[in-house]
């Protein structure tokens, strides 16, 4: 069996599954349909198969499951970060299998820095070990040393973050991978650590900055521009993203999150397209932010 053949297989069963759940013989039977268009041996037994669906849960991270009452298999969708693991499968399907070349598709050609330490701090998560290494922020001149047990790797706005337990500090910590450097691997951490909940950490908060100790969650009130309202229904702010008017004028929405210095650039990245409603401290942030921008 070849590569090509292992990647189609892999891409017609997501692909098939994503849709509506199979059968067994369904699937057997538009595999076999697929063998005769596209001149490859794509079909295969169901012992087989069941190798296929354990490699596309390594591979991908796309879970495939069986529901015995019906005897059909279906892509679970409930299991988190599916979404994004199906996102990133149509991606690599289209460059490796799709014959992509550099005219079909076009990438941002500015990438953030350190993804090479990834699969550093990715094992060092997986083993429990000991993170070391030089951590340079951006209002500091001098680099300083150091060192955490890393509990997860975090994405926002197309950088890497990794959240962990500062061991000199002892608190919990964010650093954006893009300012790490000279990374090395401690021993195995045995100590007691105390238990943090990151999506609970995160589930009031917009991008990655933690709020303060003494912060409350605020209702958020946003009112759009009919035009800007389209793009903020496609891809919401943030789960807690309630409509509250959509018309012709104006789309209006309500958010339960903490004011962080995100959220404020968030807002003004979109300029006059956008009010702040509620609260009123947001509102006066906003408005001298632009304040000051219009005095450079």
């Amino acid at each position: 069996m070849s590569a090509i053949e292992t990647l189609l297989r892999h891409k017609l069963i997501v692909n098939k599954l994503r849709v509506k759940p199979m059968t067994w013989d369904e699937l057997d039977d538009y595999l076999e349909r697929e063998s005769e268009i596209q001149g490859y041996k794509l079909r295969f037994s169901q012992r087989t198969f069941q190798r296929h669906i354990a490699d596309i849960l390594t591979l991908y991270g796309i879970e495939i499951v069986s529901n015995r009452s019906t005897n059909r298999y279906y892509i679970d969708t409930q299991v988190e970060h599916t979404d994004r693991s199906l996102e990133a499968f149509d991606v690599l399907n289209v460059l490796r299998v799709g014959n992509n070349t550099s005219r079909e598709m076009v990438f941002e050609k500015r990438r953030p820095k350190g993804t090479e330490h990834l699969a550093g701090v990715l094992h060092a998560i997986r083993n429990n070990l000991l993170l070391l290494f030089a951590y340079h922020k951006f209002y500091e001149e001098e680099s300083e040393s150091r060192r955490i047990i890393p509990y997860v790797i975090k994405e926002s706005k197309n950088r890497w973050y990794v959240i962990g337990h500062d061991l000199d500090r002892d608190a919990t910590r964010v650093f954006a991978i893009d300012r790490i450097s000279d990374l090395e691997f401690g021993k195995r951490y045995t100590g007691r650590l105390p238990k943090v909940d990151i999506d609970a950490l995160y589930r009031h908060s917009f991008g990655i900055i933690l709020p303060r100790e003494d912060q409350k969650v605020e209702e958020i009130v946003l009112s759009y521009s009919a035009f800007q309202g389209k793009y903020v229904k496609s891809m919401p702010l943030h789960e807690s993203q309630e409509v509250l008017l959509d018309d012709e004028d104006e789309v209006r929405i309500r958010l339960q999150l903490y004011v962080t210095h995100d959220l404020v650039m968030e807002i003004l990245s979109v300029g006059a397209e956008v009010k702040v409603l509620e609260p009123q401290s947001l509102a006066d942030m906003v408005r001298d932010e632009h304040k000051r921008a219009l005095e450079l």
